[in-house]
């Protein structure tokens, strides 16, 4: 699930948990996501699921930069994540098309029904507008498998402060293998956007999957 209830279930061995956190320094925000394996091992589905959003966010990271639009980052990991899904069977070539069409159809949508990012700065989800706020609208998908005709996305610039988060989440269903049911997974990390690119401030919390284990074993 994308956004979980805070309860009193019993973590169990072979499950993940995700856990979307931050701190406040000085008034301003943080927002981190990681999920590792309850028992410190992914299983092989999870582990699949893990190194494709990891790809996807890697794709997503290299687009925040000046000039750059704010959106762009979101469609970069799409398109990672669709393959992805197209790649372990997720979704079906012969159903939903090729990468093209799954991404103008929004069939990724299924898995991956959110933004990759948003503001960060005096409150979690920092004020400020997402599309420019001197062009023209122009027509573009509405990223729901439709078009729509708006402003373009806001151009990053320097100082800007963006989190980073492209997650996929599983629920049961008779059409996917059981060995991916209820898997959730989400990465997200802080970026500044820089001079000439932008640094994260949230990685000295461990990202790949075998850090993640060997940290829990340690």
């Amino acid at each position: 699930m994308l956004h979980h209830p805070a309860g009193d279930a019993e973590l169990r061995a072979g499950e993940l948990c995700l856990v979307d956190a931050g701190c406040e320094v000085d008034g301003y925000a943080s927002d981190i996501t990681r999920t590792f394996p309850v028992d410190g091992h992914f299983t092989a589905a999870q582990r699949e699921l893990y190194d494709l959003v990891l790809a996807a966010q890697r794709a997503a990271i290299e687009q925040v930069r000046p000039g750059a639009r704010k959106q762009d980052a979101h469609w970069a990991a799409v398109r990672v994540l669709s393959q992805g899904l197209l790649d372990l069977g997720l979704l079906d070539a012969d159903r939903d098309g090729g990468l093209d069409d799954v991404v103008e159809k929004a069939a990724y949508r299924r898995f991956f029904m959110h933004g990759t990012g948003h503001w960060l700065g005096l409150d979690v989800h920092d004020a400020g507008e997402y599309l420019s706020l001197d062009e023209a609208p122009v027509e573009q998908p509405d990223g729901q498998g439709g078009r729509v005709v708006r402003r373009p996305s806001r151009r990053l610039v320097p100082g800007m402060v963006v989190t980073v988060e492209p997650g996929l989440y599983v629920r049961p269903s008779a059409d996917i293998p059981q060995r991916w049911w209820n898997i959730g997974i989400r990465i997200e990390d802080d970026a500044i956007v820089t001079a000439d690119g932008c640094e994260l401030i949230s990685r000295d919390v461990p990202v790949q999957a075998d850090e993640i284990e060997a940290l829990m074993r340690s």
